[in-house]
């Protein structure tokens, strides 16, 4: 069901999310998530820049804070429709609960804990 989810941001990011997601944000963290409603399953969006539809974009800066990468900012007149690869679904229960994140890239160590990732 993760993968549909994914498949869906990719393919019409201007719509709301289908049901049983829901598309979340907290204001603390500043981190944009969805959730699952019927199971409570939770996907953390970490790419760079997400489409919420409207017109407006979610710039998020947090992938490059845990892996140490800058953050290349473009003028705010490009097409950023396809300057991303295609994100990657990667898995994790090293805070005691199954989190997927999707990220814009593979990576060899968990992004959330710093475990090497077999």
């Amino acid at each position: 069901m993760v993968y549909a989810l994914l498949a869906f941001l990719l393919r019409c990011p201007e719509h709301s999310v289908p049901y049983p997601w829901e598309r979340c944000y907290n204001v603390m963290t500043k981190v944009l998530y969805y959730k699952n409603i019927d199971d409570g399953t939770m996907v953390i969006d970490l790419r760079p820049r997400v489409n919420l539809g409207g017109g407006l974009d979610h710039e998020n800066s947090m992938w490059n804070q845990l892996t140490g990468q800058s953050s290349g900012r473009q003028p705010p007149f490009c097409d950023y429709q396809y300057d991303q690869n295609s994100p990657v679904i990667f898995y994790t229960n090293c805070l005691g609960c199954l989190i997927y994140i999707i990220m814009p890239d593979l990576v060899q160590f968990c992004p959330l804990c710093g475990q090497f990732v077999s």
